[in-house]
């Protein structure tokens, strides 16, 4: 942790020097403050959305709506998080599909010089565009409902950049059986 005007603040778990508007397939985790169930219930290894869980679904629905050149593979809202399967795509002809009709590309990381590093604001297009505008969005809309000023979701968010097929169809399955493994998911407990 990091000393920033005397507060205590979470150092950064991005990739250093990684491009996050870069054509990539990211897999993304975003978890409510405290792990509080917020957006249903799972009854029958099935996720039900409560009206919380509906504003995130239409949020979601509407982002990948909006987002020409992204292509959302796989998502799942559950009762405390969200997971996302995102790939970023730029019309690279050099792609290799999938079986699931994914685009991942082998290449080497593409890093960002230092001078655009030393900015400190967020790249459009970028995931951390997404998740912020995202997680902003749901908290207004769920506050207004609720008659509430809640903080909804934790401060950061996980993710992963997935660079093979392998750790593409693993995800794909993990979110897909997501709701069926609540019992036994980690993220399944207030901390």
């Amino acid at each position: 942790m990091t000393l920033f005007n005397n507060k205590y603040q979470t150092d950064s778990n991005r990739l250093k020097n990684w491009d996050y508007s870069s054509e990539a397939i990211y897999f993304i985790t975003m978890v409510t403050q405290n792990r509080e169930w917020l957006f249903g219930a799972i009854n029958d290894h099935k996720m039900e959305l409560n009206p919380n869980g509906k504003i995130i679904e239409k949020e979601l629905l509407r982002s990948i709506k909006i987002r020409e050149n992204w292509f959302f593979h796989n998502w799942v809202i559950m009762p405390n998080h969200i997971h996302l399967l995102i790939e970023i795509k730029n019309d690279n002809p050099n792609t290799v599909e999938t079986h699931c009709s994914a685009s991942l590309h082998c290449t080497s990381l593409q890093l960002e010089s230092e001078s655009q590093l030393s900015k400190l604001f967020r790249k459009p297009n970028s995931i951390s565009s997404f998740v912020a505008i995202l997680k902003s969005v749901t908290t207004q809309k769920i506050n207004l409902l609720t008659a509430d000023s809640s903080k909804i979701w934790q401060s950061n968010y996980h993710d992963h950049i997935v660079r093979n097929h392998d750790s593409f169809d693993k995800i794909c399955h993990y979110i897909k059986n997501n709701p069926k493994n609540w019992n036994t998911d980690s993220i399944n407990s207030i901390l």
